[in-house]
């Protein structure tokens, strides 16, 4: 047997295909030719079942760790080779392995990058144009790849929240800035939180969004994000009418404590004002009738 088929040759090749799946790529890093590789699964029997038994055991570890928190990631031997980047591919009725990743390919790298645009705008679209990518591939990435399907849930949480706070610190510099409308010591405020919503509007403005389409991203993710409402194009259940009204009425009678319990507050409060003026009043020597305003009686 020649060098270039020495047994710590043949030992390498056996061990990269039992790493990827791939026993093109297993040629390349044992230096040994694709024709060899053909030759002997042909004519050496033992070879053909050593090759099978690597195979096999790659694809049932790569086809484990699709549903695992590796994903699509190849083990840290694997992640390029020759500056080509390396990538676990497959599904789909097609074998898994570790193969150089094809142009326009969803890759670690753009996973990575894909997933930080989502929790900076938490707009799936803009996420995609920022990796170059279409919706329906990410969808369809995410439907098969359970790590990344993770990753994106918690970048959607991420991008919610960051919008949501966006939002109500500028509604909030807004307010400053109508209270600072009359001049006065709120005048300060009022500049500051100018700074504050000037800081903050680029921030919020990503890919062009406006407050609006903000809140439009809320109400379409709260259901995934916050659990709240429906998802997004699901047909609204019907509601028992008398259920409704019922509903109402309880409101209606909450608003009606509320504003009685407001009301005897301000009487409360303005006895309490009643008796405080007639208690100086008092101590100063002057009598109820100067609480009412009368002169005391001249001596």
């Amino acid at each position: 047997m020649s060098a270039k088929t020495s047994p710590a040759r043949r030992a390498a090749f056996m061990a990269a295909v039992a790493e990827t799946g791939n026993r093109t790529l297993a040629a390349e890093r044992a230096k040994v030719s694709a024709s060899w590789v053909t030759l002997h699964r042909k004519t050496d029997p033992a070879f053909r079942a050593e090759l099978d038994a690597a195979l096999a055991s790659a694809r049932a570890r790569l086809t484990a760790q699709r549903g695992g928190a590796a994903g699509m990631t190849p083990a840290a031997g694997w992640r390029a080779l020759a500056g080509e980047e390396l990538v676990v591919r497959g599904g789909n009725g097609r074998r898994t392995q570790i193969a150089r990743a094809r142009l326009r390919q969803w890759t670690p790298r753009i996973e990575a990058r894909f997933l930080a645009a989502l929790a900076g705008c938490c707009n799936v679209r803009a996420a995609c144009a920022a990796v170059g990518l279409s919706v329906a591939s990410a969808y369809n990435h995410r439907a098969r790849w359970a790590a990344f399907a993770q990753g994106w849930d918690e970048a959607l949480a991420v991008g919610y929240e960051r919008i949501e706070g966006a939002l109500l610190a500028a509604g909030c510099a807004m307010l400053e800035l109508s209270r600072a409308g009359g001049g006065g010591p709120d005048a300060d405020r009022g500049a500051s939180a100018a700074r504050e919503l000037g800081e903050i509007a680029p921030e919020l403005l990503i890919s062009g969004m406006t407050v609006d389409a903000a809140l439009q991203l809320l109400w379409l993710h709260r259901q995934q994000v916050r659990g709240a409402g429906g998802a997004p194009g699901a047909r609204p259940r019907a509601r028992d009418t008398n259920a409704v009204y019922a509903r109402l009425e309880r409101q209606l009678d909450r608003f009606d404590r509320q504003r009685a319990r407001k009301a005897a507050g301000r009487a409360d409060a303005a006895a309490d004002r009643r008796g405080i003026a007639h208690g100086a009043a008092v101590v100063r020597g002057l009598g109820s009738g100067a609480a009412r305003g009368d002169r005391p009686p001249e001596v």
